[in-house]
């Protein structure tokens, strides 16, 4: 058994929120008890103590859409990138990296953005994966996850602008991923079916998908993120992107929509009926100049709003507290945001993680998965149940993360990765990308148009 106390408990359950000076036991990977961390000591005097030395100890926290791939790029500069739109945003640099992408990058990608994920108390992580030649790749992803010690849900995006060949085997790689996880299942691995956004695909291709797709199967893709989706679809079908994916059999609820930026009050209704998820990435919005997301209408609508980085970076507290600034200056109004970003992090990516993990994940209790972060925040202003969220929100710093637990193992301890070599990991992904970028230099800037 495993005791972690000593700190200010936040515990995200509303039937006991907050401790101070509070602990959490935990065997066999669940959590046995949450309380006083005089009380569970003497409860369970046997048990190992991991002092938090007076930080906050929470839930590990839920990313519900990122990109592994993309850590690759991260604070790389591109010669001749300068777009102008989020289609060339992507031409130039997404699209572009990942028809690039070999069998090793994928795995260095995925060692490197789940380890700064931990780092930043991250033990969740949905990712949607994007590669020209795929097989295998989620398979070593998922072992690369296994090897770190975090729970992922992943999914391979199928899109038409490699052609016909590379659209076939990114569905084959969902499929055979789902059987994988099904042969290799356990509480840390599931899969999704991947697309990406609607104006990259066909209807002959959506519909091979929905076909091929094994039951209880449930989709992640982009919608709508910018105009390129609402466009593409008024040319095409003479309808919304949304009713384009209902009509298709795409949308319902085990669907995870990601951005919406671009929806109109009628397809907000239509996601709302479906059941699907919708994943909020607020700061890879401002960053593409997409716009901001209608959360506040999605909340209205009935929806569950998750959060999610979009591949911007490991860290969800900065995540949520940019959707906060941006929430303000959109409405021209101090202080908004706030409950919409705790909604998101502690509820929406709660109740998503629990329909693919199962339940309690994302919670301090009795019975739920033994998922906790211990942050080296130790505010001088007072921190109790009424407050404790503002303090993650806005004094919190994710790469402040000490301590990591994951189904009951210790995977960070004292800000060091117990489970893998992070200086061979980060030697190897040195080598890998700047292969990688000359490769992707000699392609040239601007790819090919998709037919």
């Amino acid at each position: 058994m495993i005791l972690i106390g000593g700190g200010a408990l936040f515990t995200n359950d509303p039937e006991m929120p907050f401790a101070a000076n509070g602990a959490v036991a935990a065997e066999d990977g669940r959590i046995v008890a949450a309380g006083k961390t005089a009380e569970l000591k003497r409860a369970f005097p046997g048990a190992e103590f991991i002092d938090a030395k007076g930080g906050l100890i929470m839930p590990g926290l839920i990313n519900a859409h990122t990109h592994f791939y993309s850590s690759l790029l991260r604070g790389v500069k591109l010669k001749g990138f300068a777009p102008d739109s989020l289609y060339e945003a992507l031409a130039g640099r997404a699209w572009r990296l990942d028809r690039r992408l070999s069998f090793t990058d994928c795995v260095s990608a995925a060692y490197a953005a789940i380890i700064d994920s931990v780092r930043c108390g991250v033990t969740t992580l949905f990712d949607h994966h994007a590669c020209a030649d795929p097989a295998g790749t989620l398979g070593a992803i998922a072992a690369a996850a296994a090897d770190v010690g975090v729970r992922t849900c992943l999914a391979c995006e199928v899109s038409d602008r490699g052609g016909f060949t590379c659209a076939e085997s990114q569905i084959r790689e969902n499929v055979e991923f789902w059987d994988y996880c099904k042969r290799n299942g356990h509480g840390r691995l599931c899969a999704m079916f991947g697309l990406h956004a609607p104006f990259t695909l066909t209807d002959a291709t959506l519909r091979k998908c929905v076909a091929r797709r094994p039951e209880g199967m449930g989709f992640h893709l982009h919608l709508s993120e910018g105009e390129d989706d609402r466009c593409y679809c008024a040319r095409t079908s003479g309808v919304s992107p949304a009713q384009r994916l209902l009509d298709l059999g795409v949308l319902g609820p085990d669907t995870l929509l990601c951005h919406c930026v671009h929806v109109t009050e009628k397809e907000i209704a239509l996601i709302a009926e479906s059941g699907a998820f919708i994943v909020n990435a607020p700061q890879s919005n401002m960053s593409n100049g997409v716009g901001f997301a209608p959360v506040p209408r999605f909340m209205e609508a009935g929806i569950t709003v998750c959060l999610g980085t979009d591949g911007f970076t490991g860290d969800m507290i900065e995540s949520a507290r940019s959707y906060t600034l941006i929430r303000s200056h959109e409405a021209g109004m101090p202080g908004h945001g706030a409950d919409e970003a705790a909604e998101m992090l502690f509820s929406g990516n709660v109740r998503l993680a629990e329909r693919f993990f199962g339940p309690g994940i994302g919670r301090i209790k009795p019975g739920a998965p033994a998922d906790v972060a211990v942050f080296g925040y130790r505010p001088f202003t007072p921190i109790g149940p009424e407050n404790a969220i503002n303090h993650i929100l806005f004094g919190l710093s994710g790469r402040s993360c000490e301590t990591v637990m994951v189904d009951g193992r210790i995977i960070m301890r004292a800000g060091r990765l117990v489970t893998v070599d992070e200086g061979r990991l980060r030697t190897a992904c040195a080598a890998a990308v700047n292969s990688l970028l000359e490769r992707m230099e000699a392609e040239g800037p601007v790819p090919p148009l998709m037919a």
